[in-house]
């Protein structure tokens, strides 16, 4: 906002002061003619506060070229409440149409030289786009973010079916998903990849859903015919995600089918190797290992972290992309931080 504009809408903030209230009154009867927004004010307590709030807002802040840190802030609230509260936002905009048209009129009224009322609506448009801007943006905001938890929740979900069907629990897809959003940091990738590979991958083992009670929970080792039916889970779980542009679907699908391959070309199901493996199996591969090498299972007890480093180290160039097993290393304070916060509740 330019510095003449702000100038003039501080004196049309003294002109129009006196009619806020007439201002407010056009604006919520034009909340209480559709049933939808009406209804989110039902309560006359809430009403009031919003209409107050409103005001205020309008009266101190926007009419008054008072874009400061507390204007932000709340302009940035007001878009996020009524998207929680589920006001439409085509809605929302109305209303700012509907002040606009009213404070044309009291212009009208109050301002008899056409240029200065020119010069006056010019301000006003400035700073009702602007405030609608940044409020437009926070409500999309809030809904991507409200979108993104609730997709976050489906993949565990899924990926916890997986899991205690193999007697795992969820605190492993938390921890191990966590330690691959570290790696992947660690090595340079940006924040949007990272936080896509910690979605994606506690869907690793999801095609575990498609392999039998008798082979899956068999305590003892399995013969040659469970265990190549077991080593079809990664194949199950190419099946159950489907191919999709979205970065945290193709993530998840490339994770669930090579996180079992390994860089000499020894894995399965496919026996790729080095490079050949997408970067986001390679992290996932190193990080469910460890996990599980540290964690305490039925069939075995925890490996000291020690212990599990050195793994990690004698098959670097062998199961692990060597140059990660190093970035793993590099991150160990971060994976113990990880393992601390999540660790399994003991009774």
């Amino acid at each position: 906002m330019d510095a003449d504009s702000i100038s003039t809408l501080r004196e049309f903030g003294g002109l129009i002061r006196p009619h806020m209230e007439q201002l407010m009154d056009g604006v919520y009867a034009y909340i209480h003619a559709n049933a939808a927004a009406s209804a989110t004010f039902s309560d006359p307590a809430a009403l009031q506060r919003a209409r107050a709030h409103q005001q205020h807002h309008w009266q101190e802040h926007v009419f008054t070229g008072n874009f400061n840190q507390d204007y932000l802030e709340a302009t940035l609230a007001i878009g996020r409440t009524h998207q929680q509260l589920g006001v439409d936002l085509r809605f929302y905009s109305g209303a700012y149409v509907v002040i606009l048209n009213q404070v044309v009129v009291l212009l009208g009224q109050l301002v008899p030289d056409e240029a200065c009322r020119t010069r006056y609506l010019t301000a006003i448009n400035r700073a009702i786009f602007l405030d609608m801007g940044l409020a437009t943006y926070a409500y999309y905001d809030t809904l991507l973010n409200a979108l993104e938890d609730m997709a976050q929740e489906v993949t565990l979900s899924l990926a916890r079916a997986g899991e205690y069907r193999d007697n795992e629990t969820g605190k492993h897809i938390t921890r191990m998903s966590k330690m691959c959003e570290q790696m992947a940091l660690a090595m340079g990738k940006d924040a949007t990849w990272a936080h896509a590979l910690r979605m994606a991958s506690p869907l690793h083992d999801v095609g575990k859903i498609g392999v039998p009670d008798r082979i899956l929970l068999k305590p003892g080792r399995l013969d040659d015919s469970e265990s190549q039916i077991m080593r079809e889970h990664p194949r199950i779980g190419g099946t159950i995600i489907p191919e999709h542009p979205a970065l945290v679907i193709r993530m998840a699908r490339r994770i669930a089918l090579t996180h079992h391959e390994k860089w000499d070309g020894s894995g399965y199901p496919a026996g790729l190797c080095g490079e050949e493996i997408p970067l986001e199996g390679r992290i996932a591969a190193i990080c469910d290992v460890y996990d599980a090498l540290v964690s305490t299972r039925p069939y075995k007890p925890a490996w000291t972290q020690q212990a599990a480093l050195d793994y990690l180290q004698q098959q670097s160039g062998l199961h692990f992309d060597p140059q990660l097993v190093t970035t793993f290393l590099r991150i160990v304070p971060e994976v113990e931080a990880i393992q601390s916060r999540y660790a399994e509740e003991t009774c």
